[in-house]
């Protein structure tokens, strides 16, 4: 169960849940899908959303994977980085750097 919510967070108000990795590795939010098999980039479109803020662990791993795919499937992307965790300094500068590269706004 290391997907499940911890137990002081109520997950009721969520609009939604994307499960990755259930069967093979998987770092972007972007490779997600409900229980009902819909994809993060078809969510979004269906609710029109045209901009995503990414936050998270790790900052050099999910992170980087779902702000390069939100970007790359057209969403106006920022990072919060006063939200987000890095594996390593020299790889979290890495990708912030690449993130910035890609036009991803990085805050």
């Amino acid at each position: 169960d290391g997907e499940a919510f911890h137990p002081n967070l109520d997950p009721q108000p969520f609009d939604a849940v994307f499960l990755k990795g259930e069967r093979a590795a998987a770092y972007s939010g972007f490779e997600g899908r409900t229980s009902d098999g819909v994809d993060l980039t078809t969510w979004l479109q269906q609710r029109q959303v045209d901009r995503v803020d990414v936050c998270g662990i790790a900052t050099d791993h999910c992170v980087r994977a779902t702000a390069l795919d939100a970007a790359s499937n057209g969403f106006s992307t920022r990072v919060l980085t006063d939200l987000c965790a890095g594996v390593a300094p020299e790889t979290t500068q890495a990708a912030i750097v690449e993130m910035d590269r890609a036009g991803i706004t990085v805050l």
